[in-house]
């Protein structure tokens, strides 16, 4: 499916379709070519703790990265044709406390 367009303030990248042998290494590897990786957050299942194919990307240069990143969408990673698209920025959580 197509990708969103990009949103305000967006400094993240998903990535989805992901080999479940992925591991940080071979995304900053992937990505090398589009800047620093600041940080990766994988989605895992809440109960089992299993991982669940995706996660994001954070870049240190979002200006430039992200755009760069965006064009790997459909790309071959570790077999696996990897769907990109923009990130949403978080809303900022309440405290529960």
């Amino acid at each position: 499916r197509p990708m969103q367009a990009k949103p305000e303030g967006c400094t993240t990248m998903f990535a989805g379709n992901l080999n479940f042998n992925i591991d940080d290494d071979a995304m900053k590897e992937f990505f090398k070519g589009c800047g620093e990786v600041s940080s990766i957050r994988w989605l895992t299942d809440k109960e089992t703790g299993d991982f669940k194919g995706c996660g994001f990307v954070e870049f240190s240069d979002p200006e430039t990265a992200l755009d760069k990143a965006a064009a790997l969408n459909g790309t071959d990673l570790m077999g696996r044709q990897i769907r990109l698209d923009y990130a949403a920025p978080r809303a900022p959580r309440e405290k529960s406390w």
